[in-house]
C-alpha cells in the first residue's frame, strides 16, 4: 500500500505527521524501514489557502489539489489523504475527479469521538471549517448522540491566532502553546483538535492537556498506520 500525502497545510503538521507515524510504528516494533508505510509527501505550499477561501477571501484551492491526487494516483499511489482538516470540505471532488480514494479524516475523528464515550465536545477549528461546519455531518453520521460545539467568536479569534502562529518563529519561544493551554483550559467541554497545525503548537515530546479529548494529527497518523497494517 502507497500512500499519497497532501501537505503544506502546514509545512510543520505535515512534518510531524510522518515524524508522529514513524515513532509510532517503531515503538509498535518496527526493526526495518520496509516495516513503515510507504508515502509520498507532497508539500502543497502554493496551494491557496482553504480556510480562506470558504470565507470568501481568496480563490479556489480544489483544482490545485485534484491536478496533484491525479499526479499521486499516477505515481502509483493507492490512498490519498490530506493533512488539512478544512480541505476535507471537498473530499468528494477530489476523489471524484482524480480517481484516488482518500482517507476520510473528518470520519476517522468522529469514530474517535465516538469511542470515547463523551457527550460533548468543543471543537478548535479554521474559521472556514467553523464556517461550513465540516464536521456536523460526520457527527451526525457517525456520532449524533455527541454535542458539537464552537468556542465563543472572541476565542474563535484567538484560536485561528494560534494557526497562524505556529508557522512563524513565535512557535520556538512557545507563545503558540501557551495561548492554547489557555483557550483549552476555559473551553466548555472537552476539546478536539480540528485543525493539524494546532498540535504542532506543542513540542513533540510535550504530552497535550488533559481537556484535548481527540487530535486529529494523530487521527490521522493512526489511520494510516493502521490501513497498513
Amino acid at each position: 500500500m502507497k500512500f499519497g500525502v497532501i501537505g503544506g497545510n502546514g509545512v510543520a503538521a505535515t512534518n510531524r505527521l510522518c515524524d508522529m507515524i514513524e515513532r509510532k510504528v517503531t515503538a509498535a516494533g518496527a526493526f526495518r524501514d520496509a516495516h513503515h508505510p510507504e508515502m509520498i509527501i507532497w508539500q502543497a505550499t502554493s496551494v491557496p489557502s482553504r480556510s480562506m477561501f470558504l470565507e470568501g477571501r481568496g480563490p479556489d484551492w480544489r483544482p490545485d489539489y485534484i491536478n496533484i491526487a491525479k499526479q499521486l494516483k499516477a505515481l502509483g499511489c493507492d490512498r490519498g489523504c490530506m493533512c488539512c482538516n478544512t480541505a476535507y470540505y471537498a473530499i468528494k471532488e477530489v476523489e471524484e475527479g482524480s480517481g484516488l480514494k482518500f482517507i476520510n479524516l473528518l470520519e476517522e475523528v468522529a469514530k474517535v469521538v465516538k469511542a470515547s464515550g463523551l457527550s460533548k465536545v468543543e471543537m478548535f477549528c479554521s474559521d472556514g471549517a467553523r464556517k461550513f461546519d465540516i464536521y456536523g455531518s460526520a457527527f451526525k453520521r457517525i456520532c449524533p448522540e455527541v454535542e458539537l460545539v464552537y468556542p465563543s467568536e472572541s476565542d474563535q479569534v484567538l484560536v485561528t491566532k494560534v494557526i497562524c502562529g505556529v508557522k512563524t518563529k513565535k512557535r520556538f519561544d512557545l507563545e503558540p502553546r501557551s495561548l492554547l493551554q489557555e483557550l483549552v483550559a476555559k473551553a466548555e467541554a472537552p476539546v478536539v483538535l480540528g485543525c493539524t497545525d494546532l498540535r504542532v503548537a506543542f513540542p513533540q515530546e510535550s504530552q497535550l492537556p488533559e481537556k484535548v479529548a481527540v487530535d486529529s494529527l494523530e487521527c490521522l497518523a493512526d489511520s494510516i498506520i493502521g490501513i497498513n497494517a
